[in-house]
């Protein structure tokens, strides 16, 4: 039987989300791009929790008063600069010891974000994690542009990509497969309830709740 280790990264692997540190520290000189951000990032989030916008409305428009415009050789070692130190200080204990716990068992492991590819693969690659699932910037040839390149890697739009992905595998067949999933959020519901064994890690209160409903194991990682 193949076995199948799938990680959420931001707050399961990272202590804290990516997205929105990142998109801040690359307009850190532009203190009015960075006020524009954030305003417009608040305003977005409103309408995305009263229902009247997608939650990607939230993140195309943080991506288009930040990284929109800039160059893909400037992000691209901003996002290496970033993944450096999250790597040295902002990664969970547990995460690393279960994903070594993995590697030794000749597992595949996947990382599998709503988060953007160029931040997203920057830590897998430094992880040794090779197989990773996100959400994709787009580029004007070399210039980051101002929408993304796929969907959004959330939800149950991640159990998609993720099963696209798991089907790139030439041994992969469902019924010969043991899918772990690890997650902090509830909005990987549907991953967890797809998989044979589902992880809560440092969960909201909302995956607390689905926790003892579906029987996923809970866990922290914090140490």
């Amino acid at each position: 039987m193949q076995r199948y280790a799938v990680f959420d990264l931001d707050e399961t692997i990272t202590t804290k989300g990516t997205w929105g540190r990142f998109v801040s520290l690359s307009v850190r000189r532009k203190p009015w791009k960075l006020i524009g951000l954030w305003a417009q990032a608040g305003v977005a989030q409103v309408f995305y929790k009263f229902g009247s916008q997608e939650r990607i409305s939230v993140k195309r428009g943080m991506l288009r008063w930040s990284l929109s415009g800039q160059s893909r050789e400037t992000l691209e070692a901003l996002a290496a600069k970033f993944a450096d130190e999250e790597v040295r200080s902002g990664l969970r204990p547990g995460a690393l010891r279960q994903i070594k716990a993995h590697r030794e068992a000749g597992d595949h492991i996947i990382i599998a974000s709503a988060g953007a590819d160029l931040i997203v693969e920057a830590i897998a690659k430094r992880l040794n994690i090779k197989t990773v699932v996100s959400t994709k910037l787009a580029w004007d040839g070399d210039t980051c542009a101002r929408d993304f390149g796929s969907e959004n890697c959330h939800g149950s739009g991640k159990l998609v990509m993720l099963l696209k992905c798991l089907e790139t595998y030439d041994d992969f067949k469902r019924a010969a497969a043991y899918i772990t999933v690890y997650t902090d959020s509830c909005s990987d519901l549907p991953v967890l309830k797809y998989a044979d064994k589902g992880v809560a890690v440092n969960s909201d209160a909302k995956l607390q709740k689905a926790a003892a409903v579906y029987d996923f194991d809970v866990v922290d990682w914090s140490t």
